[in-house]
């Protein structure tokens, strides 16, 4: 039971680190059991499909070029819903796959694609951490997904509300 504890900790502790270094990142789901995660990004009004057919082939491009250089090929699968004034932009992604270097590429890619359009929680990082606070979160995001997810069976959902970041067990 106690060693139970501590893998769904390492868990919840990884989305946590996630949303704090990512502050783009409005949702994650992490669906162990298929070995999937989800990233939710919020986003201003709606893009055309000019943008998301750009964003995707950029995605591609660079995903492509990342697994020439890293080795690491990045399985992911784009999803656009609107909701209403706002839009939500998801990509799932294999957890056999995430590194901390392609949710990095993702992140930025997202934010440069869709510049002005991201809904961002609370202000820029720079205002609350220093660059030795950014690379420990790295560090133990890195960690994470290297020793202390993989071994968790779980679902667990982790999202923003308030300046705040949940997480729960579904």
């Amino acid at each position: 039971m106690h060693h139970k504890q501590k893998l769904d900790s390492a868990a919840g502790s990884l989305l946590v680190a996630l949303l704090m270094r990512y502050p783009e990142i409005m949702s994650i789901n992490l669906d162990e059991p298929q070995q999937q995660i989800l990233f939710n990004f919020l986003l201003s009004g709606r893009p055309d499909r000019e943008e998301l057919a750009d964003f995707k082939k950029m995605l591609q491009e660079s995903f492509a070029a990342y697994a020439e250089l890293s080795g690491e090929k990045l399985q992911y699968k784009v999803t656009f819903q609107p909701a209403g004034k706002l839009s939500i932009l998801g990509i799932r992604a294999s957890t056999a796959t995430l590194s901390l270097e392609g949710i990095s590429l993702l992140c930025g890619l997202v934010c440069w694609s869709f510049s002005g359009k991201v809904v961002r929680d609370g202000q820029k990082l720079d205002t609350f951490y220093d660059d030795e606070d950014l690379l420990c979160q790295e560090e133990t995001i890195a960690y994470l997904l290297k020793h202390g997810a993989e071994l968790n069976k779980e679902n667990l959902l982790a999202f923003r509300e308030a300046g705040k970041v949940f997480v729960y067990d579904k």
